[in-house]
Formats: C-alpha cells, sequence, structure tokens
C-alpha cells in the first residue's frame, strides 16, 4: 500500500481517481430541499451552490438525490430519476466551473428513514421488515426482483450525472439508508443470496457499484460514503473494524476516495451533534416532525425538554467528532479518506491532515453559515463561524436549507452584500 503524504496542506492539490481538487476541503452533503416538488434544480438551487464555488470550495457535493419513487426521503430534494433532469445537473454543473470547483452528485434509497406519506408514497422497502423507531416506520421486504431492478435505476441515475458534466458521484452507504440497511444485520435479516454472510450482505454494494462503474467507465470518480461505527447498541450493528473491511472490499473494485461519517436514525445523535436546547420543539412546529404521528408529536411535545437534554448528554461535541474512525480507514486504504464531523477551524482541520487522520475534511454547517470558508481560511480573513446550535437541523428536510442562527445569519448576509 502507497505511503501517503503527511504534513499536507488544506491548500495543498488532492486526486480522487484522476480528478484534481485545488485543496482538501469539501462540501459534504446537506440536504437542500430548494428543488421543485418533482426534484427539478431551481434558481435557488443554483445560487445556494454558486456561493459555496464563489468561495472557491474544491468540491462540493450536493444533498442526496433521488432516483425512483422509493428512494425519495422528503419534499423538494434533489432527483436524477429520469432524463429530462439532464438539464438542471449540467445548469449547475456549468455554474460551479466557473469558480474552479468540482460538484459531485450523491445519490441514495432512504429505505426505511422516511415517512412515506409527505413524498406520496403508501409505504417504504427496505431488505427486511424491521421497524425503525425514531420516526415510526415499518419498511416492507424488498423483493429480488425490486433489488435488481433499484440497482439498474441507480446506475442509470449515474450515467445521467456524467452525461450533464457533473465531476463524480457519491455513492450514499452510511446512515442507515438503503445500502447501509444492507450491509448491517441488525436491518437486514433476509435468508436468500443479500443477507446472513459478511459476503452476502455485501453483494447488495458490490452489484451496485459494478452496473455504475460499467455505464460510467473507469475513469468516472466515485466516492463512497460509510460509517465508521454503527452506532446501535444492544443491536447487530458494524463496528469499525467491520467498516474498514467493507472499505478495503471497494478499493479493490475500483472505488477512487472513502467518505467517514457515523450512525443510522435511530442512534439519534451520531451524526448529527451539537447542541440541542429547543431542538425537539422547533423539528415538531416547523420541521420534519410535522408529518408524525399525531401520538408521537403528543408524546414528543410533552418531553421535548427532557429529550433535550438527554440529547445534550449522550451525543457530547468535539470538532471533528468521527476522526478516530477516519483515521482507521486511512490506515487501511491507499484511496483518499474524507473525514465529515463538525469541522470549522483551521488548526483542527489542519490537524487532522497533518496527524495522517484523514486526507481531507469535509463541512457541512460550517458551510451554512459561511459559504466562503475556504477562501477566508486561506486568506485568514475571519467570516461568520457555525455554533452548532442545530437550528438548520430543525428543518432539515421541511424548509430550504440555510442557517437558522440568528446573529450568525446576519453575519452571512452582511458578508455576502460586501463579498460577493
Amino acid at each position: 500500500m502507497p505511503q501517503k503524504q503527511l504534513k499536507t496542506s488544506l491548500f495543498e492539490p488532492l486526486y480522487i481517481g484522476k480528478l484534481k481538487l485545488s485543496g482538501r476541503i469539501a462540501k459534504s452533503a446537506t440536504v437542500e430541499t430548494l428543488c421543485t416538488e418533482d426534484g427539478y434544480i431551481t434558481d435557488d438551487f443554483i445560487q445556494f451552490y454558486q456561493e459555496i464555488a464563489q468561495g472557491g470550495t474544491p468540491l462540493i457535493i450536493t444533498g442526496a438525490a433521488s432516483y425512483n419513487h422509493y428512494s425519495r426521503g422528503v419534499p423538494h430534494q434533489i432527483s436524477v430519476d429520469a432524463d429530462d433532469k439532464i438539464e438542471g445537473l449540467r445548469r449547475l454543473a456549468n455554474t460551479v466551473h466557473q469558480y474552479d470547483s468540482k460538484i459531485m452528485v450523491q445519490i441514495y434509497h432512504t429505505a426505511r428513514q422516511a415517512i412515506p406519506g409527505p413524498v406520496g408514497r403508501t409505504d417504504a422497502q427496505a431488505p427486511s421488515a424491521v421497524y425503525e423507531p425514531s420516526l415510526g416506520v415499518k419498511p416492507r421486504s424488498m423483493s429480488v426482483d425490486e433489488i435488481k431492478e433499484t440497482i439498474v435505476q441507480f446506475a442509470d441515475a449515474a450515467e445521467r450525472c456524467k452525461k450533464a458534466g457533473i465531476d463524480g458521484v457519491q455513492i450514499h452507504a452510511a446512515h442507515g439508508y438503503l445500502i447501509s440497511s444492507f450491509l448491517t444485520p441488525h436491518t437486514n435479516r433476509r435468508k436468500d443470496q443479500y443477507g446472513g454472510s459478511f459476503e452476502n450482505r455485501l453483494r447488495f454494494l458490490i452489484e451496485l457499484y459494478r452496473a455504475i462503474r460499467e455505464r460510467v467507465g473507469d475513469d468516472y470518480p466515485l466516492i463512497l460514503k460509510l460509517n465508521g461505527t454503527d452506532d446501535l447498541p444492544f443491536r447487530k450493528g458494524l463496528s469499525t473494524k467491520e467498516l474498514v473491511n467493507i472499505a478495503v472490499r471497494m478499493e479493490k473494485e475500483g472505488v477512487d476516495a472513502v467518505e467517514v461519517s457515523a450512525g443510522h436514525y435511530e442512534s439519534c445523535t451520531s451524526f448529527e451533534r451539537g447542541h440541542w436546547k429547543g431542538f425537539t420543539k422547533v423539528m415538531l412546529e416547523k420541521g420534519a416532525g410535522r408529518a408524525f404521528a399525531w401520538h408521537r408529536r403528543v408524546a414528543m411535545k410533552l418531553f421535548a425538554p427532557l429529550i433535550d437534554l438527554i440529547f445534550n448528554k449522550v451525543s457530547g461535541f468535539s470538532e471533528g467528532f468521527n476522526l478516530s474512525y477516519a483515521q482507521q480507514f486511512t490506515a487501511a486504504l491507499s484511496v483518499p479518506v474524507i473525514c465529515v464531523g463538525g469541522f470549522v477551524n483551521k488548526e483542527t482541520m489542519s490537524s487532522a491532515l497533518n496527524n495522517g487522520e484523514c486526507d481531507m475534511v469535509s463541512v457541512a454547517r460550517g458551510l451554512l453559515a459561511d459559504p466562503y470558508l475556504y477562501r477566508h481560511l486561506k486568506e485568514d480573513k475571519p467570516g461568520p463561524i457555525c455554533t452548532y446550535c442545530n437550528g438548520c437541523f430543525t428543518q432539515a428536510g421541511a424548509s430550504p436549507i440555510t442557517c437558522n442562527n440568528p446573529e450568525v445569519s446576519r453575519q452571512r448576509a452582511q458578508m455576502l452584500a460586501v463579498e460577493s
């Protein structure tokens, strides 16, 4: 395995496959809720990413894109389910490329982790009919024919991205979504060729990856997003060691990079940490909680302060909170490892690279607060700083994505008025 370079600057180039990036900060996928109801890209969607590209962000990864009826998670989500979506994707790519940024589309299938009603479904599909407790969803088990069909549709979507001039695709295999739920024994109880042993649980991802490669070719960059841990105590979740083994297998298949996150929805606070005071109340009133069953809403509203208190106690927070997992992937892989996890400060990001914990950092909330973050870090210039208040998360998937912290949002608007 090649020795990776240490003492690396955030602003040194990095290759993902044959794609050259100008630096080592990526915008991590974040649900935008800025498309039309049918998933077509809008002017607001373009503007959101134009600002991040203007800041010089080397790599932008869009929020999760659906590719068929069952993959869709929230209303007004980007979709790559048909050829008539290519025009909007091409416009997005052309806009971002004006600023020397590169852009990839993350593609996923929400599986059991979406309430069916708000996205026009009556049910959800998953590897197995395992109840999802955080949302109250009981999916049905996919048939083998449905598995084969969804693989073809996913590959179709990736090919559309390439045709549109998008620089690559991220395959979302983390966070308990469809691929992740095939990999995890807790959510995969199948008795056929797609369940049981490690090889069988890996089969869906490998077949999907090979189908995509057949469509886009060997040179098209593909990033795999994986959990660093499933964080499912008392359930049959995957450990970091098992997930690293999956990454090693996928590197042999030809994947060009791996982004490391953590947790399923039922892990509660693993992949979205920060300050939780007031979160539950706002989420029920303005966010995804509006679609919860009435009895769930009543119970959560009654116990909202207690839920917030427990979340604060359990989740904890420190910048770069997934680095302990990412460094194990970095040690095992020769392809670049990207780590997401609350990064906002130059010192923390630089330390992660210099200590060999990862090859690139990815940022979500930090770029909501300051879309020019990369430029400001490079120029040692102050800008709006995310306070981890989780205000953006309270309304994720229900309202257009933005920074909902009043003071940070004010600073952001002032900065854009001056610097744009």
